[in-house]
């Protein structure tokens, strides 16, 4: 009796011992330092081989959007500071400010502030002199100087006629007992000088995992998100919602039933990206059968269904935060972070006809990456311990 007591104590103390390493290498992951530094961070290609990228700088507990430039062959300028009214940024590592280009090189930044503790408003500044300076930001949701409520995950897109889409997770219907929030979205149809009041077109979103907008070639508009249904088991599944009518409705699919239940905050988001042909690719992270992962999975059929999901690294631990971008042919452009003693970034080339991973690199002490592909070079942000890590490489040619 006294063995099998001893037993049950050393599985006890393994078992907790276990957990808590788990729970310390999960909170790195979603870890938001205090003090001053630079976070947030976001890159997209600025169309002529170069990139943009903006980030949040904290200085004497004073937070701002800042812009920098990488002009084609180039490294990243000094940033200047997009926001008109000092310390309208907020810190969230889930949540950074998201940037997009418009005809005539205008270029536009939209994020979330606080007003309160993860309440505030989105946020939105236009520059028409390729990001040199900006235009006075304004509010995009409607109730702006009412009580504050949750409003954060801000997405942006561009079309080709030049209309500015921007979503955003917003709680102002939500109830005590509501499990979900909802998004809402408003149109420029003018280049950002205007936009459309703010309306809902998504129920029943995770209130704590980032969004992505795309638009294919067709000018069809999708919006990914994690779902939360109303009633029943909390299943965290990614949905793929598409509008074929310019914004005004849109029509949801589940990408994958995974039967991840969790009453709690994923902090972990889809991404989605459109290649030539008009195939989207989405990568999300779940957990099955207790397993943490990150997957892949693509629609040919403009995201009415989706293929079986993939496991593209299958030496990942806990891969939890991803961004992708489509470049030629079959092949997607991945980075994620991973831990193993810590958090540290991986990326690579992913071919979603031979589903192989071809892995180009890797950066320790990091997470949350973005990535970006611009003419022949790669860009790539994350975050660090009160700084952004940022690399431009030239892409491998295969």
């Amino acid at each position: 009796m006294k063995r099998r007591i001893r037993l049950c104590s050393v599985l006890a103390l393994m078992l907790a011992m276990t957990a808590a390493t788990l729970a310390n290498q999960a909170h790195d992951h979603a870890k938001m330092a205090a003090g001053d530094g630079e976070f947030n961070p976001y890159v997209i290609a600025d169309g002529h081989g170069g990139f943009y990228a903006v980030y949040v700088q904290r200085k004497g507990g004073e937070s701002n959007v800042m812009l920098q430039h990488s002009r084609a062959g180039s490294a990243f300028s000094n940033g200047i500071r997009v926001n008109n009214r000092p310390g309208d940024g907020a810190i969230r590592n889930e949540n950074p400010p998201k940037i997009a280009i418009g005809p005539n090189e205008n270029v536009y930044v939209i994020w979330a502030n606080e007003r309160e503790r993860w309440k505030g408003n989105i946020r939105f500044a236009r520059s028409i002199d390729a990001g040199n300076t900006f235009e006075p930001a304004i509010n995009l949701n409607s109730g702006a100087g009412e009580q504050p409520i949750g409003r954060a995950f801000e997405s942006i897109v561009v079309d080709a006629r030049g209309r500015v889409f921007v979503a955003w997770i917003d709680e102002r219907n939500k109830k005590a007992n509501d499990r979900s929030a909802e998004i809402w979205l408003a149109i420029s149809e003018d280049g950002g000088k205007t936009f459309s009041a703010d309306r809902r077109i998504v129920s029943n979103v995770c209130e704590c995992c980032r969004t992505a907008l795309a638009v294919d070639s067709t000018g069809k508009i999708y919006l990914s998100y994690r779902t939360v249904p109303s009633t029943g088991p909390m299943l965290r599944d990614i949905a793929v919602a598409r509008s074929d009518d310019g914004g005004k409705t849109f029509k949801p699919t589940i990408v994958n039933r995974d039967g991840w239940e969790l009453n709690a905050c994923p902090i972990a988001g889809a991404t989605m990206t459109i290649d030539a042909a008009d195939r989207v690719h989405v990568v999300w992270f779940t957990q099955t059968a207790d397993a943490p992962r990150l997957y892949i999975a693509s629609s040919a059929d403009h995201g009415s269904s989706f293929s079986k999901p993939t496991v593209f690294d299958t030496t990942q631990k806990l891969a939890k935060h991803a961004h992708a971008v489509a470049i030629s042919g079959d092949r997607v452009l991945i980075a994620w972070d991973d831990l193993n003693g810590g958090s540290f970034v991986k990326w690579g080339v992913f071919n979603t006809s031979t589903k192989s991973m071809d892995v180009t690199g890797t950066h320790a002490e990091a997470s949350y990456p973005v990535i970006a592909m611009s003419g022949q070079s790669m860009a790539l942000v994350a975050v660090q311990p009160n700084q952004v890590f940022r690399t431009i490489e030239k892409a491998r040619s295969r």
